[in-house]
């Protein structure tokens, strides 16, 4: 109980100013130390060391026991030198970028402060382990810096790259690079152009100095839009490279797995998605139609269907046929409250995500909506994995798991079907998933049953709020008439059940039940 009340004293304390280590950010840290028109970059120094200073002496009061006077007066004096030391670090970087701006030929570039929660900051703030790390976001907007389809940098781009590269030579902290793209062409082809790209900025790095045993790059493709994807200058700003300079590995992981769990970012797509851009069926609503004439035969029998056929006003369905009857009702006619309950970004978050938007733009209201996009609107949006420029393959973080969330099975019976899911794992860092769950359907299920209606592996994304994790589980054709599931594990009661809604097709409409999910034994 001390602990909790010393560490809820110690959040006190930590003003909007104050930066790593304080593990409760009262307000987005969205940050406004653009360098003006002097070249100078504004930071606050005295917010820094004091601020360092009260967490150090914080952390005295937690670890000193009988000795509390002695190390709380030497954790305010290295807290202090810590702030001091960060604050000269950030400034130093800052003003080199600035004094580089100037000498760009084509690249716009953005500076932005980041927070990084890390460890187990989201599953237990008051675990030791809670800490948030501060560093600097660096946007860089080119419409010409790659031809279209291509990973060369331009001529007047790779000049512009060499130069920013160049500032960070000889740093001890690690750099992650991350590039993204518009929506023309396949997601996946997307995907892959845009780690190639990040790829080819992360080799300018190395070849500036910069150790690549901490550089690190990532394709987020066009699954992270800033800009409306529907009109050339959108595209231009969605086509872009963001460099990131965080002091260690964990941070770095955190932030690209952050990034992609944060609940507003299936709206955000929809919103910026371009029509005709899409490689894949769209499941939004739908304009009135003839309604699908009824198929007959068991659960797994289907007819082929015209598109006009398959359209109903509400959503698409994927075929037509009789399928399996889970007692839904149409999905169009159910509210979605179920995904609303994620709750907002956690605060911790609001600083990290609220930096990704460009400078100038970003409010902190825009990254406090909830998921409101239920899966049958959303579509599965691979991830991409951090690389390490060093080898050239995927970091493989060891890390743990959210509580009740390491490779369990959760289930329910539904209209007296029984409906599973097994290994499910969601990373404690950052809330990501860690491999795709098996999904299987035992129709009108009597207990010694062994041949499940649906078997099969489903393709899951996980977004992070203050009060669960919405697990989403998006299905391929074989499993058929289930399209996809929302599942909302609680924050609160991790071991409890798991409420969530199945998404079906049935007689050429799309279904929804809720459902209450129990974790297996």
């Amino acid at each position: 109980m001390r602990k909790n009340h010393v560490r809820n004293t110690i959040a006190a304390l930590c003003t909007t100013s104050l930066l790593a280590g304080c593990a409760s950010q009262q307000t987005p840290s969205f940050l406004n130390v653009q360098p003006d028109q002097n070249g100078a970059c504004q930071f606050n120094e005295a917010g820094y060391v004091i601020g360092g200073a009260l967490l150090g002496a914080g952390l005295g009061l937690l670890v000193g026991g009988k000795n509390r006077g002695k190390t709380l007066v030497a954790g305010g004096a290295l807290g202090a030198l810590a702030g001091k030391g960060l604050q000269s670090y950030l400034m130093n970087r800052c003003e080199k970028l600035a004094a580089v701006q100037k000498e760009l030929r084509e690249t716009k570039m953005g500076i932005a402060r980041v927070n990084v929660p890390t460890g187990s900051t989201w599953a237990n703030p008051d675990a030791s382990t809670s800490k948030t790390e501060e560093g600097l976001l660096v946007t860089l907007d080119n419409s010409g810096m790659f031809a279209s389809g291509d990973d060369s940098l331009s001529t007047a781009a790779n000049s512009d790259m060499h130069k920013i590269a160049g500032t960070f030579r000889g740093t001890d902290r690690n750099i992650l690079i991350v590039g993204h793209t518009d929506s023309t062409g396949s997601r996946a082809l997307n995907l892959d152009l845009s780690q190639r790209r990040a790829r080819t900025v992360g080799r300018i790095f190395e070849q500036e100095g910069v150790d690549k045993s901490r550089i690190f790059y990532k394709g987020a493709g066009e699954d992270q839009p800033i800009a409306s994807n529907a009109t050339d200058k959108g595209k231009a700003q969605n086509r872009r490279v963001q460099i990131i300079e965080l002091e260690t590995r964990e941070a770095i992981m955190a932030f690209a797995s952050q990034t992609e769990t944060d609940p507003t970012l299936p709206e955000r797509v929809k919103a910026n998605q371009a029509p005709a851009d899409a490689d894949e069926p769209v499941t939004t609503p739908a304009p009135p139609a003839k309604a699908a004439p009824k198929a007959t035969g068991n659960a797994n029998t289907s007819a082929p269907t015209t598109q006009e056929a398959m359209t109903k006003p509400g959503y698409l369905v994927a075929k037509s046929g009789h399928g399996i009857d889970f007692g839904g009702q149409p999905a169009e006619n159910m509210p979605n409250t179920l995904s609303g309950k994620a709750g907002l970004p956690d605060k911790e978050d609001e600083g990290m995500l609220s930096s990704l938007w460009p400078l100038g733009t970003a409010k902190a209201s825009e990254t406090t909506l909830p998921t409101n996009i239920a899966c049958i609107e959303d579509t599965y949006r691979p991830v991409g994995a951090v690389m390490s420029l060093a080898n050239d393959r995927p970091v493989h973080e060891t890390a743990d798991y959210l509580p009740g969330l390491y490779s369990t099975s959760w289930h329910d019976t539904v209209n007296h079907h029984l409906v599973g899911l097994t290994k499910v794992a969601v990373l404690q860092n950052g809330g990501s998933t860690d491999g795709d769950p098996d999904v299987f359907v035992f129709e009108n299920y009597k207990k010694g049953d062994q041949k499940p209606a649906i078997k099969t592996s489903g393709h899951a994304r996980s977004y992070l709020g203050t009060d669960g994790v919405m697990y989403r589980v998006f299905m391929d054709a074989d499993a058929w008439p289930v399209r996809c599931m929302d599942v909302l594990f609680s924050r609160k009661d991790p071991f409890g059940t798991a409420e969530g809604r199945i998404y079906y097709d049935r007689d050429g409409h799309v279904y929804g039940r809720d459902i209450s999910l129990e974790k297996a034994k």
